[in-house]
């Protein structure tokens, strides 16, 4: 592979799996430059020259770019971000995994559902609602339970469950309020409880890199459900990979999708399949580390390497694991939060020397302020453990519990238990 010594790379986001950037950084001895508005956020503490610039200010980053010698540039995982940056990078000639009108296609939730109907991939079945207004004079055609959500949102914003009309409108209102655009889509509410599937490109090739179970937990004030837990691998990989790979791989080839990662959302019932939404980076709760423990593949190392070179190389690049014995399964655990301000959180690093745990990613710091959204900014983190066992599973999150404490400085431990135990114990 080519020699990375000295090449400089601009980290434009990435805090939450800094460790793995920072570990590949030093190992082929490679600058490390952030920027952005936020000098807090976790890519400051690896970076060795740090620039408060704003890193969606497209005529400023080029000029940036240009006058620090930047070599490449890792986009990280925030979609306002990837948005932008997508652009001026093809611009001035960098390598990057993907381009704007690719990028756009697959995070629109409209455009990449017309993209999965024409690839004859099963859906939902969508209402014709376009504005506010349209609502009372379609009401007739409508079957409830329906979901609400803006056609540009992510992390569960905006999103709502509607069981009759004056829900409905509410949810339009939410929806259309997250939405950069305004837009909103009303759908057929389908269980929700789901899988994930994951694939990494490189050099135009498609490769499996996972099928997860999703867990999700419902917040009941606003109706919302955000990811709980996500159980790889899931029991349904062979039978979903038989159904829908090859067309998912000519659908992707149909866009031109070369390099990167995707994962797909894609709700569960009975029989039958609803593919829901994609993204085109790595999962919220930070999926690299499955992705990587079953199937060999860096994503953050092939990213990087990639973004210095052109080179794709999603291949024999040092692990993120550090595991000493492997077990059957993976779960990422979401840590929710019931509002608060974070005062003083105990017990992580404590968990951390469990032999089961592969990492904790936090997402949040001492003085945030958590508010009642009903979304994945309730998060704290996610721990990352491998089990072999039912009874692990549920020692584990019992250890979770018990453990950590995140006190809001009036006594109360703002983690909340969100999970419900029996409806994992009846997907197992």
């Amino acid at each position: 592979m080519t020699n990375l010594t000295n090449k400089r790379l601009l980290l434009l986001g990435g805090s939450l799996w800094k460790e793995a950037i920072k570990d590949f950084a030093e190992k082929h001895n490679i600058t490390l430059i952030a920027t952005g508005n936020d000098t807090t956020a976790g890519v400051f503490e690896i970076a060795h020259e740090c620039y408060n610039i704003d890193s969606t200010d497209a005529d400023a980053m080029k000029k940036f770019i240009v006058e620090k010698q930047i070599d490449g540039v890792y986009m990280g995982g925030s979609e306002p971000v990837i948005s932008v940056a997508c652009t001026y990078l093809n611009e001035l000639g960098l390598p990057c995994y993907c381009t704007k009108a690719q990028w756009e296609l697959l995070q629109n939730k409209s455009q990449f559902k017309q993209l999965l109907i024409e690839n004859d991939l099963p859906v939902a079945p969508k209402y014709d609602i376009l504005s506010f207004a349209d609502i009372d004079s379609k009401l007739n055609d409508i079957k409830f339970p329906v979901i609400t959500k803006p056609t540009d949102g992510c992390g569960s914003n905006g999103f709502s469950v509607c069981n009759n009309a004056e829900e409905l409108k509410a949810g339009y209102e939410r929806a259309s309020a997250a939405s950069a655009s305004g837009s909103v889509i009303v759908e057929k509410f389908v269980r929700n409880d789901g899988v994930v599937v994951f694939y990494t490109f490189s050099n135009g090739k498609m490769y499996f890199s996972g099928l997860e179970d999703k867990y999700p937990v419902k917040y009941n004030e606003q109706g919302s459900y955000v990811a709980g837990m996500h159980i790889f691998e899931s029991k349904f990989k062979d039978e979903f990979r038989n159904r829908f790979d090859e067309k998912l791989e000519r659908m992707y080839s149909s866009i031109g999708i070369k390099e990167g990662s995707v994962w797909i959302e894609v709700f569960h019932d009975g029989d039958d399949y609803y593919f829901n939404e994609a993204g085109y980076r790595y999962s919220g709760s930070v999926s690299i580390y499955p992705v990587d423990y079953f199937y060999g593949i860096n994503q953050v190392a092939s990213d990087i390497y990639y973004a210095l070179t052109g080179e794709s190389v999603i291949f024999n690049h040092d692990s993120l694991i550090k595991l000493n014995k492997k077990k059957k399964f993976y779960t990422i655990y979401s840590l929710h939060l019931n509002p608060g301000v974070i005062w003083d959180v105990k017990g992580i690093r404590e968990l951390e020397k469990d032999s089961d745990v592969v990492v904790i990613p936090i997402t949040k710091g001492i003085g945030t302020k958590v508010c009642s959204t009903g979304s994945i900014a309730q998060v704290y983190g996610f721990v990352h453990f491998v089990f072999d066992t039912n009874e692990e599973l549920f020692e584990m999150i019992k250890k979770i519990h018990t453990t950590i404490i995140i006190d809001d400085g009036q006594g109360n431990n703002m983690l909340a238990r969100k999970i419900d135990l029996n409806l994992v114990k009846q997907r197992l």
